[in-house]
């Protein structure tokens, strides 16, 4: 029996947060969340996420700057930038996988699990 696939959200807007989470356990995925900014080095350590999910603007880090850190670890899992801020998000084309401008839609988040799910398969 293979693992689930394993999703990482690092976003500050706890409802939003939550909403991630929740989408993608029913999409099949173990997810953790980390709401400030202050988690996601710990939970790196401990598996490889096949998703992450990375909000640009957090309270404890600069979402480009933890871009930087996931490619240095883990330059194959796939990163999606969830954010307001289209003009940021334009300057991190070709380093993250997906950009998806909030608000962003539970479909099109299941559609981007199920996506990498089958591409990991």
């Amino acid at each position: 029996m293979s693992q689930q696939p394993y999703a990482l959200i690092i976003e500050d807007d706890p409802k939003l947060g939550v909403i991630f989470q929740t989408a993608l356990r029913q999409a099949g995925y173990e997810a953790d969340l980390d709401e400030n900014g202050n988690r996601y080095r710990a939970l790196l350590k401990t598996r490889q996420p096949d998703l992450i999910i990375l909000d640009l603007h957090l309270p404890f880090a600069f979402g480009g700057d933890v871009l930087n850190e996931i490619r240095a670890i883990y330059p194959d899992t796939v990163v999606a930038i969830v954010t307001a801020d289209f003009i940021k998000a334009k300057t991190l084309t070709g380093r993250a996988d997906h950009i998806l401008i909030k608000p962003v839609s539970v479909a099109s988040l299941l559609r981007l699990a199920e996506s990498v799910r089958e591409e990991k398969s």
